[in-house]
């Protein structure tokens, strides 16, 4: 079967790169089980985004897991904050200051 095939080179990509030197292989957006296979199989650690919970350790993108945008969540991002209007708040207060006049004053001046 075709997957099948898929997923036994991407095993075999994962120990060539191991034999090549790699210090860990980031697998990303992959099948869970296949993610698993691969961490079992290699000695390298596996590192996971969007690939399940079975590698060696994970990670996101850090305006993601703030959620920093509202337009575009991948499936695999848990967002633990929701800061967009904050941020998007912030600049505006940022804008007007500067252009008010207000913003530097003295005491953010040397």
């Amino acid at each position: 079967d075709r997957e099948e095939e898929a997923d036994k080179k991407m095993i075999a990509d994962a120990k060539v790169l191991e034999e090549a030197g790699a210090f860990a292989i980031v697998l990303e957006k992959i099948p869970s089980e296949l993610a698993k296979k691969i961490t079992q199989t290699i000695r390298v650690p596996t590192i996971g985004i969007g690939a399940g919970p079975h590698c060696d350790g994970q990670v996101l993108v850090t305006q993601d897991l703030l959620g920093m945008f509202e337009k575009f969540i991948p499936q695999f991002v848990k967002q633990y904050a929701k800061l967009s209007n904050d941020i998007r708040s912030a600049i505006s207060s940022y804008i007007k200051e500067v252009k008010a006049g207000e913003f530097p004053g003295e005491e953010h001046s040397f």
